[in-house]
């Protein structure tokens, strides 16, 4: 695979911020027209280990659509994705494509996967520029951007483009340019390695998930006698439990009923390291003439395992969107957020449910927070606010202690709910409303605060997904 530099000033119709899958499917997809001079910046150069992953065979006519279906073929094993789940007990159940028991999947190789992508955009006239970023991004009077990129040598270059579709990851360069609100939904994290197997054959494991009381833990074999072991945790509970320290880490993958044994013979060289895992959305999913796709826009647990399907969709979606924003009447991108957001309320109400299924920890705060149910009218109203001398000191569950400290000052006696969330959401535009309800609750589970109750059919439930977006 070749790539061309950039000139020191370039000019191009569509610059794609990141060369992951979306990127790579939205620069593909736009080099089926011969009228479009495409541009992509990729921040790595595709030499970096990644955790093992899996694709649903359902990504098939996604992949013939872009033509890389035969390359696709010749670069992966094709091995059949199934799982082992210990989740809601000890005893493993084997399903079809993790928590789904009818699909199928295949154990992807993440990295020859992005390199097939990468060569077959090059191949067909898209310009890829390795190792780079993007530093500065400002809008043109006449339309467009002017773009300022650095190389990994230091050296910075000028990019005129007419559109940006933003796939760079959950950074969102875009986003941070124009200083969107991203919301976010948890703080899920993976702190994984990858193992060598002593007899050399990764692909006699399958894919596994074992629940524990601190997260979940994910097996996944990959190529060359190797498998990926991630532990998915949050932030705080991964520091408290330095989860990062190699020892640690082993000691807790030893400690697991299932795991523990079964993966005696894998070899740990590396330190273990942290991967953001979170589920956002970023309700402005583009404008006049830039649009986000991938985690840029909307990005889930891996639980889920929709993460590279819904990527190379969007991707795809991002090229048409581009192409109706430079040649047509530019409707296209209104259609586009709604469904982002139709699909990720979906996502919402699929990942509560897995949660449920796991009650053996009904206490950990892991599992409190992905199982707490709204119970509380957003017309009731502040009765009773609590005030000591110290601050509040025991760590809430579901927000930061600073944030829970704002939203308890939010509080003033005779405001309703919905006034005390519109308050607390002009400091804290990231913060779901979901999660703010359920810092409420808690605050009045711990006696700071008391509020007048409604009727039981006037309380808003989570699974009604009435809160997430109103």
């Amino acid at each position: 695979m070749t790539t061309q530099p950039i000139s020191t000033a370039q000019q191009v119709d569509v610059l794609i911020l990141g060369g992951g899958p979306s990127g790579m499917a939205a620069g593909i997809a736009l080099l089926k027209r011969n009228d479009i001079k495409v541009l992509m910046l990729e921040r790595g150069d595709y030499t970096e280990y990644k955790f093992g992953e899996s694709l649903s065979t359902n990504a098939r006519a996604t992949l013939e659509y872009l033509d890389v279906w035969k390359q696709f073929e010749a670069s992966q094993s094709m091995q059949k994705f199934c799982s082992q789940v210990a989740w809601g007990s000890e005893d493993l159940r084997q399903l079809g494509y993790m928590f789904n028991p009818n699909g199928k999947g295949w154990v992807l190789d993440r990295s020859r996967f992005e390199k097939m992508l990468a060569r077959a955009f090059v191949e067909r006239g898209g310009q890829l520029q390795l190792q780079t970023q993007v530093t500065t991004c400002t809008r043109q009077p006449a339309g467009g951007w002017c773009v300022e990129v650095k190389s990994a040598l230091g050296q910075t270059h000028t990019v005129f483009c007419k559109y940006i579709i933003d796939a760079s990851g959950r950074r969102g360069v875009m986003r941070t340019n124009l200083n969107l609100a991203l919301t976010v939904h948890d703080r899920l994290i993976g702190v994984g390695c990858i193992g060598v197997l002593a007899q050399g054959d990764a692909h006699s494991f399958e894919s596994q998930v074992e629940a524990c009381e601190y997260g979940w833990w994910h097996v996944t074999p990959m190529s060359d006698g190797r498998v990926s072991v991630v532990l998915m945790s949050d932030p705080d509970i991964a520091n408290q439990m330095q989860v990062c320290r190699a020892e640690v880490w082993r000691a807790l993958l030893d400690q697991m009923p299932v795991l523990g044994q079964q993966m005696k013979e894998v070899f740990f060289t590396e330190t273990p390291r942290s991967t953001p895992c979170y589920s956002s959305y970023l309700q402005e999913a583009g404008g006049l003439d830039w649009v986000a796709v991938g985690d840029a826009v909307a990005s889930f647990d891996p639980i889920a395992s929709t993460g590279i399907p819904t990527a190379l969709s969007n991707g795809i979606h991002a090229a048409f969107i581009a192409v109706d924003s430079m040649f047509s009447k530019g409707q296209l991108l209104k259609t586009y957020a709604q469904s982002i957001e139709q699909d990720f309320k979906q996502y919402l109400q699929t990942q509560w449910q897995y949660y449920q299924r796991e009650t053996r920890w009904p206490e950990a705060k892991f599992w409190a927070r992905r199982r707490a149910v709204v119970g509380i009218a957003k017309t009731a109203t502040i009765v009773s606010t609590h005030y000591y001398e110290q601050k509040l000191v025991k760590a809430p569950v579901h927000l930061k202690l600073h944030e829970m400290q704002d939203l308890w000052l939010c509080c003033e006696l005779g405001k309703s709910l919905k006034e005390v969330l519109e308050r607390f959401a002009l400091r804290y535009r990231y913060i779901p409303e979901q999660k703010a309800i359920l810092g409420v609750q808690e605050l009045i589970e711990t006696g700071f605060l008391e509020i007048s109750t409604e009727e039981e059919e006037d309380c808003v439930f989570f699974n009604t997904e009435r809160l997430i977006f109103d």
